[in-house]
């Protein structure tokens, strides 16, 4: 053992004689090591730091760096927990011959340092070739006409090493204290350990379908987004917990329900099938869980960013509905904007499109019954927004005249009678509105809230106003410019005006956060993108990996089959059912999991500024097509390894199999 060279070429053959193991093992690690130095790279990047909104680009870079992080940590130790289960019986075979532990534990070293120089080597290299793509599809992506050239960022490369250098050296501890623990002729006869018929664990099903039906309720009845957002992972942890349950012991009763069905299960190409898959279910549960979660990470990330970024022009169209906004907050009842008025005119004359101007009057109380107290107090949170008939007429275009305690209402979470009361004053609804005025700084009311909208005459706005407590009402100037030209001379307009505000107003452009939005927008969608490749990889390795390790344990099952008097032909229609009869469980579950959440994620987006429903159901059933292709096709192709391995039972005679 003294010759240097032995371990190193050792580990070089083994390599190369389980590369149906290590092949997809290396390629997974070295493309999670390129998507790693990606985005550390678009992290620093200096074409990005110098664009507007960086910030938000540079946030989710480092989001999607400690995804990927983590993915890494779960992808290489099961990759490698996948690969040294089959190599147990291998390495027992070491030991009998001669090799003691210590010698195998440095073939093991010398196997990691060859497969991190190879992925870490390759995973950098293939980043750095792919970033300058990756950089000009991010930059067409938030819209950005800047030029820039090929770069290396060093400081990537050396936390990319740093990160899955750590990563092999934890793989070859949790091998080193696998290997420590074994005894030979456990290895040896790891591969030949059967499983036993497992129970019908009814407590865990029972905890699968209520934990389920939890993460169901939460999504399907809450209706307020910021609750959305705050009790979407709480959804999404009943979630995995109830699908890891009834996997693991709804498969098992489903399984049993078939074969209590004689009509069913006394078919041969069911009989092999269901039995295998019975006895087989603990370990098998665990990788369909695995499969269904991971798919419907893939598409709700793909189909959210997907709706965000499709949907980009219409949430900007909602947030600014006109080029600019001229906003001065009045500090009290007899401030006058008139110099604001005539300045914003002068600076427009020539831009101008189309102005308009009118003075809101923002208010909060709580709404009961019919009676609207300004007051804290019992009763439904509610926004209040106050505009005169005159400001009303001049900005709709329609005549508005109202009597001494008469208002059009709009009411939205509130139910408002024709008749209802501020404090302690009535008030009788003209009209109901169908929109109030739009404008830039809408909110979203939390809980139960609700908002209501009234246009008064001024003799009534001033006793409702009147109403309110001092510190409660915020009186608002606000003129609304739509401008004539290109994008660029809106920009310069808007600029014109925020350098003569003086500080007595604040300008919204909405060229201006369009840029912004656009830097948002498209950095979730890249994020997106890219997360969802990387549980797409996720779920293609753990599809091989789950092909292979049954094909293996099927393989001697189907010689005996052979033996006992099955055709080849009825050994291949067994397979085909058993791959078939749970392999699409994940896909239907993942889809059912995203039918569920629909109505919670449409409640989310609305945070963003986007209410398309129709949109978002187009995005999602397009990744769900689409991800249904992508999955069926892994699905044809990682069968065709397993019938490669499980081949050789269906095609062999029984006399061959005999001398086998």
């Amino acid at each position: 053992m003294r010759n240097t060279g032995f371990f190193p070429r050792l580990a070089l053959v083994n390599l190369a004689r389980n590369s149906r193991f290590y092949g997809p093992y290396l390629l997974s690690c070295g493309a999670v090591a390129a998507m790693y130095y990606i985005l550390r790279f678009l992290t620093w990047n200096e074409v990005i730091n110098t664009v507007r909104g960086a910030a938000y680009l540079q946030a989710m870079m480092s989001i999607g760096c400690v995804v990927v992080s983590l993915f890494s940590v779960v992808i290489l130790l099961y990759a490698n927990s996948f690969v040294m289960k089959r190599r147990q019986r291998e390495l027992g075979l070491y030991n009998i011959l001669g090799l003691e532990k210590r010698h195998i534990a440095r073939m093991m070293l010398w196997e990691t340092l060859m497969c991190a120089a190879a992925t870490i080597a390759g995973g950098i290299w293939g980043g750095i070739l792919l970033s300058r793509l990756i950089l000009g599809l991010i930059v067409r992506l938030v819209r950005l006409p800047v030029a820039f050239g090929f770069s290396v960022s060093g400081k990537g490369i050396a936390e990319t090493a740093a990160l899955f250098g750590g990563l092999f050296v934890l793989t070859l501890a949790c091998n080193l204290v696998r290997l420590g623990r074994a005894r030979p002729i456990e290895l040896l006869h790891s591969s030949a350990a059967g499983e036993r018929e497992p129970k019908t664990k009814r407590l865990l099903a029972a905890v699968g379908v209520l934990t389920l039906g939890a993460g169901y309720l939460i999504a399907l009845t809450t209706r307020d987004p910021v609750q959305a957002l705050v009790k979407f992972f709480l959804a999404v942890f009943l979630v995995m917990i109830g699908t890891y349950c009834l996997f693991t012991a709804g498969s098992i009763a489903l399984l049993k329900r078939l074969r209590a069905d004689p009509g069913f299960y006394y078919q041969t190409k069911h009989f092999t099938a269901v039995s295998g898959l019975l006895y087989r279910m603990k370990q098998n549960a665990v990788g369909l869980a695995n499969i269904c979660i991971l798919a419907s990470m893939v598409l709700v990330t793909v189909s959210g960013t997907m709706c965000l970024y499709l949907g980009m022009e219409d949430a900007l169209a909602r947030m600014y509905p006109h080029d600019v906004e001229a906003i001065q907050t009045l500090e009290t009842p007899d401030e006058t904007p008139e110099e604001t008025l005539e300045q914003v005119r002068a600076i427009t004359a020539e831009s101008a499109e189309q102005l308009n101007w009118y003075i809101r009057c923002f208010a909060t109380g709580n709404y009961g019954g019919n009676t609207l107290a300004f007051q804290p107090g019992e009763g439904v949170y509610t926004r209040v927004e106050l505009i005169a008939a005159e400001d009303y007429s001049r900005l709709t275009g329609r005549e508005t005249s109202l009597a001494d305690g008469e208002v059009l209402a709009y009411a939205e979470g509130i139910a408002l009678p024709d008749i209802f009361y501020i404090q302690d004053q009535a008030f009788q609804v003209r009209e109901r509105l169908a929109a109030f005025v739009d404008h830039s700084d809408s909110v979203i009311i939390s809980g139960d809230g609700g908002v209501l909208g009234l246009v008064a005459g001024s003799g009534t706005l001033e006793r409702i106003a009147a109403l309110a407590p001092e510190g409660n009402l915020r009186r608002q100037f606000r003129v609304q410019i739509d401008l004539k030209g290109t994008e660029t001379e809106k920009l310069a307009c808007a600029d014109a005006l925020k350098e003569a505000s003086g500080g007595v107003f604040r300008v919204e452009s909405r060229q201006d956060n369009a840029q912004d939005l656009y830097a948002m927008y498209g950095g979730f969608l890249f994020l997106g993108l890219f997360l969802g490749l990387l549980f797409l990889l996720a779920t293609v390795l753990i599809i091989y990996y789950k092909q292979i390790s049954e094909g293996y344990e099927d393989q001697r099952r189907y010689q005996i089959m052979r033996q006992v008097g099955m055709s080849g032909r009825e050994v291949r229609a067994s397979i085909h059912s058993q791959i078939l009869l749970v392999f699409f469980l994940p896909l239907g579950a993942a889809g059912l999991h995203i039918l569920a959440a629909f109505q919670m994620l449409c409640r989310i987006l609305e945070l963003f500024g986007l209410d398309n429903v129709g949109l978002f159901a187009a995005c999602t059933a397009g990744s769900l097509l689409v991800f249904g292709a992508i999955y069926a096709l892994v699905f044809g192709l990682t069968a065709r390894t397993y019938d490669r391995i499980v081949g050789g039972a269906a095609a062999a005679g029984p006399s061959e199999i005999l001398q086998m």
